[in-house]
């Protein structure tokens, strides 16, 4: 029997929230959830572990993102007023 993780764990091993989890679940770019009874689903940890793997070795080794300008940044005073 493969190992099974329940919402909570998975979202202690893959830092994504679930609507990003469900959202890439229904694109097909995510290991798809099971039943174990009509209200409760799980994931294999097996095939979870598995893609997070793969994303490391596909991942770049920088960064190549969109990156905020810092000389653009627009700073305001707080009001400190209680």
């Amino acid at each position: 029997m493969k190992g099974a993780l329940g919402r909570k764990k998975l979202l202690a091993v893959v830092p994504l929230s679930m609507s990003t989890i469900d959202r890439m679940e229904k694109n097909g770019d995510f290991p798809k959830r099971w039943y174990i009874t009509d209200k409760r689903c799980v994931w294999t940890q097996e095939e979870v572990e598995k893609w997070l793997d793969e994303r490391r070795a596909a991942s770049p080794d920088e960064f190549g993102g969109k990156k905020p300008p810092v000389d653009q940044r627009q700073y305001r005073p707080m009001n400190t007023a209680a």
